[in-house]
């Protein structure tokens, strides 16, 4: 009953974060639409894109991801071991020591950004204002990632205490003020790149503005207080060494991919890019969400010693996670072609544009079980403070993914390297999974391959209904909502069969589904408290 009671919660958690994350990434479509409206494709995009990536690159390495997968074991144990006003008073000096450390580093990033553009876009000096261009909406942008990192402290402390809905709500935000933004001041301003900068800075002022009221509630005083010689921020800090190269790792292997891309033809780097949005949707809705919610409760367990929870933990993960992301591997694979047309195919985005980055949806497809795997085991090593093994995985796979691209690109061209990712996402995936038995001991792997068989088979029968369905219509013969009218009937009727198929061979699964949807009511209740 206990484990019931567990996954519920699991669930009810992921839920609290599935939710605010769709929006964010509709939203996300909705920001993309206005930047390609306003800035085209010419020298104010590349300048606004190259801009953004500096301070988004540092914030990942240094903030949100190595930071909050180094502090929430750290605070979880503290919170069992030592009384609030120690483990506040940590948090506290955290806080403070993390804003020291990235306003320092922003102001040595507005200092330096000539310097910066100049060597790592020596291209755009061909074109005359582009670099100058670059650099203002460099200093602009800045300060984003102080702010933005210290958004990210907030949400592993909240995410501590589970408390996932404010956190994730916060991306929603970020795109609600970029869009705003660029709505009021675009059409008003010279230069419309401005009016996006400026978007993302107070887009970090809302992720943190907005946690601020619930930290207080939850105990925080933010009570001024530095030491970097504190046994847990020091602690943090080692573990965030390691965690600072598996985030370079995993951006180092972003920007290779697209200057692999950029070998090929013309276009290969932007379907890449589209291809990868449509994926990262599909991830996000549901695999991204429970990944969160799984840190702070892997950590609890592993802070008991508790591995037998671990391992139910594990297994029920993969099991959710295989009934969720093998259908939308099913659909995309299916429908690959009909979703950018109607995401994406308008103005400068042709018919061409539409075959390559299907192709490239297609490849990444293949990955979404694996990738959405690696997102359940990942959180496991961090809630022992293990930091380090994922990190050489991610290494390895970086080499393999490189190696493969450069391999496949030849004949494959830019479809080549959507599928060297989707390779080494599965070689990532089993490496991770044998590791983390020898931490947590043998997992029960029946129950896990029965459920990704039975939803394979489901997902295939599907994905065979909705083809024949599509030929049944002139689908490139229609107009915008007649396609859109298609491809949501297509998606609906696939969901229906995949669910009938799955009432008779895989009950506990749906079972698990249809609890995640009918706790839907009490998580938006328990959001007010």
């Amino acid at each position: 009953m206990e484990n019931e009671d567990s996954h519920q919660a699991l669930l009810r958690s992921t839920l609290a974060v599935s939710g605010p994350t769709l929006l964010s990434r509709i939203l996300g479509y909705v920001r993309d639409l206005l930047q390609a409206f306003f800035l085209g494709t010419g020298l104010s995009s590349d300048a606004f894109a190259f801009a953004f990536i500096i301070p988004n690159f540092l914030r990942r390495l240094t903030g949100e991801g190595a930071m909050t997968a180094a502090f929430i074991p750290v605070f979880t144990s503290m919170k069992n071991e030592e009384t609030k006003d120690k483990i506040w008073k940590f948090a506290n000096m955290f806080f403070y020591d993390l804003t020291v450390i990235m306003a320092s580093l922003t102001l040595l990033g507005i200092l330096a950004a000539p310097l910066i553009v100049k060597v790592f876009a020596m291209g755009f000096g061909r074109t005359a204002g582009k670099v100058e261009l670059t650099v203002v909406l460099t200093r602009i942008m800045f300060p984003y990632m102080m702010l933005v990192s210290l958004a990210a402290l907030a949400m592993a402390i909240l995410n501590s205490f589970r408390k996932f809905f404010v956190p994730a709500f916060t991306p929603v935000l970020f795109n609600l003020a970029i869009i705003g933004s660029a709505l009021l001041l675009a059409p008003r301003t010279k230069e419309p790149a401005f009016a996006f900068a400026a978007g993302v800075v107070l887009g970090g002022i809302c992720q943190l503005g907005f946690q601020i009221p619930f930290l207080w509630r939850s105990g925080m005083s933010f009570r001024f207080g530095l030491s970097f010689t504190h046994p847990a921020v020091r602690k943090v800090a080692r573990l965030m060494v390691p965690g600072i190269f598996g985030a370079g790792v995993a951006q180092i292997n972003f920007a290779l991919s697209r200057v692999i891309a950029t070998l090929l033809e013309e276009g290969s780097v932007a379907s890449l890019y589209f291809s990868s949005r449509v994926h990262e949707l599909t991830l996000g809705i549901f695999s991204i969400a429970l990944s969160i919610a799984l840190l702070p409760t892997f950590s609890s367990q592993a802070a008991r010693l508790d591995f037998t929870g671990m391992k139910k933990t594990l297994v029920f993960s993969f099991k959710s996670i295989f009934f969720i992301s093998l259908p939308a591997m099913a659909g995309l694979l299916v429908l690959n072609q009909p979703i950018i047309q109607v995401l994406f195919q308008r103005g400068e985005f042709n018919t061409e544009s539409t075959a390559m980055t299907s192709s490239c949806l297609f490849f990444f497809a293949l990955s979404l079980p694996f990738v959405s795997g690696v997102k359940i085991l990942t959180p496991a090593f961090y809630a022992f403070k293990d930091i380090k093994t994922p990190v050489v995985v991610a290494s390895l796979t970086m080499a393999v993914y490189i190696g493969l691209s450069l391999l496949l690109m030849g004949s494959m061209r830019v479809s080549g390297i959507a599928l060297a990712f989707s390779l080494s996402s599965v070689m990532n995936f089993f490496i991770l999974f044998i590791f983390v038995g020898k931490k947590v001991g043998r997992i029960n792997k029946k129950g896990v391959i029965y459920t990704f068989i039975k939803s394979l088979f489901s997902a295939g029968v599907m994905g065979v209904i909705i083809f024949f369905f599509m030929r049944m219509f002139d689908f490139q013969s229609q107009e915008f909502l007649g396609k859109l009218a298609i491809l949501v009937s297509a998606v609906a009727l696939g969901t229906m069969v995949y669910l009938l198929i799955s009432l008779v061979m895989n009950r506990e699964d749906l079972k698990n589904a249809k609890t995640l949807l009918s706790m839907r009511k009490r998580s938006l209740n328990g959001r007010k408290n």
